[in-house]
C-alpha cells in the first residue's frame, strides 16, 4: 500500500513547472497533473490516508474525473473516495470559493463523514445514532438540540412542521451569536452560519426549502423525530 503514496510523491516531484495550478482551472479542464495536484492537496489538507487510494485509477484528465460516479470513486479510493467525490462536487458547483473559509470547509467535510458513518486515519466519525446535547460540535446537531430544548431556545427557532422536520430561524442574529459563543468565535454572523447550513444540503442532513430562514431535516439527520428521541 505504501507504494501508492510513494508513487504520488515521486510523480509530483518529477514534474517540471506548469503554466497553471489546479485551482486556476475548472475541474473539467484539469490535466492529469492537475488531478494529481488536487489529490495531493486533499490528502494533506484533510488528513486522508493516501494508502487507501489507488492512484493508477486517477491517471486521468479532469473531464474523465468529473464523469466518475460516487461508486467509482469508492472503488478507486475506498472510504477516501466518499470524501474526494464530495469535495469535487462542491468545487464544481461552488467554484474554489468552497475553500475560502477553511474552518467551515473542514466542518462540512467532517459532517459529511459523520452522516455516512465513515472513518479515516485523519477524520473520525462518531456514532451516527447518538444524540448529543447543546455542547454539540456540529452546527446541525446544535440547531436540532436547540429546537428540542425550549428552555434554551428562547424563541430563536421554532417548528413549522414538527412531523416533517421543517423549522424556521426566528432570531437569526441571536442564533449566530449563540453558535459563535459555543465555538469561541466572536466574529460569527448569520451570513456565515447560513452558508454552513447550506453545505448540509449536499450531505442529506438538511433539505432545501424555498422560503427564507426555513430549513428541513433530511434523510441523514437523526434524533429530531419525536418517536426516536
Amino acid at each position: 500500500m505504501k507504494r501508492e503514496s510513494d508513487a504520488l510523491t515521486y510523480w509530483m516531484d518529477g514534474q517540471t513547472a506548469c503554466d497553471s495550478y489546479w485551482t486556476s482551472v475548472h475541474p473539467e479542464y484539469w490535466t492529469k497533473r492537475h488531478v494529481w495536484e488536487w489529490l495531493q492537496f486533499c490528502c494533506d489538507q484533510y488528513k486522508l490516508d493516501a494508502n487507501c487510494i489507488s492512484f493508477c485509477h486517477f491517471n486521468i484528465s479532469g473531464l474523465q474525473l468529473c464523469s466518475m460516479t460516487q461508486e467509482e470513486f469508492i472503488e478507486a479510493a475506498g472510504i477516501c473516495g466518499e470524501y474526494l467525490y464530495f469535495i469535487l462536487q462542491n468545487i464544481r458547483s461552488q467554484g474554489y470559493s468552497f475553500f475560502n473559509d477553511a474552518e467551515e470547509t473542514k466542518t462540512a467535510i467532517k459532517d459529511y463523514a459523520d452522516s455516512s458513518c465513515l472513518k479515516t486515519s485523519g477524520i473520525k466519525s462518531q456514532d451516527c445514532h447518538t444524540r448529543t446535547n447543546l455542547q454539540s460540535s456540529h452546527l446541525w446537531e446544535f440547531v436540532r438540540d436547540l429546537l428540542l430544548s425550549p428552555e434554551e431556545n428562547c424563541g430563536i427557532l421554532e417548528w413549522e412542521d414538527r412531523e416533517q422536520g421543517i423549522f424556521r430561524v426566528v432570531k437569526s442574529e441571536a442564533l449566530a451569536k449563540m453558535w459563535g459563543q459555543r465555538k469561541k468565535n466572536d466574529r460569527m454572523t448569520y451570513e456565515k452560519l447560513s452558508r454552513a447550513l447550506r453545505y448540509y444540503y449536499k450531505t442529506g442532513i438538511l433539505e432545501r426549502v424555498d422560503r427564507r430562514l426555513v430549513y428541513k431535516f433530511g434523510k441523514n439527520a437523526h434524533g429530531w423525530q419525536e418517536e426516536k428521541l
